[in-house]
């Protein structure tokens, strides 16, 4: 869907043929069976939606927010995050089409704006993944940014997501493409809401102001303008 120009044509054809050889076609979202569906050739009666959507669904008992309570504090002292900081996370593939050159500048634009409140406490980024260096590599001024900037914390790859949710107060996951997002369900699942932005799949796990906030697509000043309500919201 992001692709353009020739290589979108390539892909147009491979995916068309995929799908003529294929039996039967599963799309894990109700926007992507609706995509297909409307553009690629007629083959609606291979495709089928599993539920309401998703890969893998959740176990919520894996996912409940209760087992991890403690983990917030822990967490938080060992990355010397303060307790009164509001904590933004992303979980995932550091890369461009993740949202991520936006993300880094939404917060630093936040962070300057909000630097020296009157509360004393800080705003931290948390990105938790392996950084993409070679299909799809951030700009070099995101790059800069994450190492340079004392307030985002870059923790790699983990194991297990669940004490960052527990300690952190906000998903932030502007992704531009997905199917139907494993991390905003796991999110939610544990009890953090998330900023997302207008795609087919996140538009279908958040629901407005209930567990999410859904944002124009690509707008960097959309997404600090979230970050900062929400932020606000939390602190007053």
């Amino acid at each position: 869907m992001e692709a353009t120009g020739i290589k979108r044509s390539i892909l147009t054809i491979v995916e068309k043929a995929t799908y003529y050889f294929s039996t039967k076609v599963y799309p894990n979202s109700k926007g992507l069976f609706n995509f297909i569906v409307k553009n690629k050739s007629p083959i609606e009666d291979k495709v089928k939606m599993l539920g309401k959507g998703s890969s893998n669904g959740i176990d919520t008992t894996y996912f409940d927010p209760s087992l991890y309570t403690r983990k917030r504090s822990t967490l938080r002292k060992d990355l010397n995050i303060l307790s009164d900081s509001f904590v933004f996370v992303f979980v995932g593939r550091p890369a461009g089409d993740k949202g991520i050159n936006e993300l880094v500048q939404a917060f630093s634009l936040l962070n300057a704006r909000v630097d020296g409140n009157e509360n004393g406490a800080e705003q931290i980024l948390l990105l938790v993944g392996t950084l993409e260096t070679d299909l799809d590599p951030l700009d070099t001024i995101t790059l800069q940014e994450i190492e340079n900037n004392q307030n985002i914390i870059a923790v790699g790859y983990q194991k297990g997501v669940c004490p960052y949710f527990a300690a952190s107060d906000l998903l932030t996951s502007p992704s531009y493409r997905e199917g139907f997002p494993n991390v905003a369900m796991q999110a939610g699942a544990t009890g953090l809401p998330a900023i997302v932005f207008n795609i087919k799949g996140c538009n279908e796990i958040i629901i407005e102001k209930v567990n999410g906030v859904i944002i124009p697509y690509k707008n960097t000043s959309a997404l600090k303008n979230s970050m900062v309500l929400r932020m606000n919201d939390a602190r007053h």
